[in-house]
């Protein structure tokens, strides 16, 4: 068993972590400040330019990872989008294909391309950001996306299963209200649907969640960096809501 591994000799990738704003790029930063090797993918601002959607650009990118650094020990697949319409009706065929190409197909692409050499470690950590959508639906949030990361959730079980005996762990990590560029989407889009004003409908949210607001990416970056440690070892196949309590829990 090689999972103690020490934090400063880890290698860890992060997609989705272009943004500044965002999760990714706050659980880039964490991870390094915990001794981790960091390597982002990302659309654009990232140490790769890749599109998690297009299986051939991940492969090259994780390759190249591997013949710089040696090894991966640490995956956080964070990329992700909210397309379309929050009503079913009203979206289209191309939202679900987008939506299900980035927040599903990416996990695949770059689960399959990171697994064999985790086993080749004999060691690696999955950690897949979902989302509160992705245990119940939530008001205002486009069915696709919902749907998205509910299939997230079941790939991290079912993969936490077939390659626990290769020691690798799997886990997801699906938090609530973050204070991120993607909450802003969603609150407009909160708002279009009950006609009331972004304000509003932030007092709405904020009213369901029981710490009574919303996480900061920091914080949800703190619990993704546990999973990737050590500390964890004994953690694989969970759904970890990270919501403040949202709805007094379920």
């Amino acid at each position: 068993m090689t999972t103690n591994i020490p934090e400063t000799s880890k290698v860890a990738i992060v997609t989705g972590a272009g943004h500044p704003r965002g999760i990714g790029a706050s659980t880039a930063e964490t991870l390094r400040e915990r001794g981790f090797e960091v390597i982002t993918f990302d659309l654009d601002g990232a140490d790769h330019i890749v599109d998690v959607s297009e299986a051939q650009q991940v492969q090259a990118a994780v390759d190249a990872v591997v013949s710089e650094f040696g090894r991966i020990d640490a995956l956080v697949n964070n990329a992700g989008i909210g397309s379309g319409s929050a009503r079913f009706l009203e979206l289209s065929s191309l939202d679900w294909d987008l939506t299900f190409a980035v927040n599903f197909k990416g996990v695949v692409n770059c689960c399959q391309a990171t697994i064999p050499h985790m086993i080749r470690a004999g060691q690696g950590t999955i950690v897949n950001v979902a989302s509160l959508c992705g245990l119940r639906a939530v008001p205002a949030i486009p069915p696709a996306y919902t749907a998205s990361k509910f299939a997230v959730v079941g790939l991290t079980k079912s993969m936490a299963l077939e390659f626990g005996a290769n020691e690798i762990r799997v886990n997801a990590v699906c938090p609530g209200s973050v204070a991120t560029q993607m909450r802003s989407h969603a609150l407009a889009l909160l708002a279009a649907q009950e006609g009331i004003t972004t304000e509003e409908a932030e007092a709405y949210e904020t009213e369901m969640i029981a710490l009574g607001k919303a996480a900061s990416a920091a914080e949800i970056a703190a619990v993704i960096a546990f999973l990737c440690s050590n500390e964890a070892a004994q953690i694989t196949g969970t759904a970890i809501p990270v919501d403040g309590g949202t709805s007094g829990g379920f």
